[in-house]
């Protein structure tokens, strides 16, 4: 797939030697293999939390008395 938009990040050696070691072990094929794994890791997260603290799309039931 074509990069669409291209950024540079620095990190800290700590980061970058973990993430080198993943690609050197073959979990990842490239850096922005698993940086994009990470970030639709944590959009799809994100996405989870606001789905769970929106409100609910049901009416509320009620205890059936009238």
């Amino acid at each position: 797939m074509p990069a669409k938009h291209s950024c540079h990040i620095a990190l800290p050696e700590a980061l970058a030697s973990w993430i080198d070691a993943q690609v050197a072990k073959g979990e990842y094929a490239s850096t922005s293999d698993l940086v994009r794994t990470a970030v639709r890791v944590l959009r799809s997260r994100d996405d989870e939390e606001a789905a769970r603290s929106a409100p609910s799309a049901r009416p509320a039931r009620g205890t059936g008395e009238a």
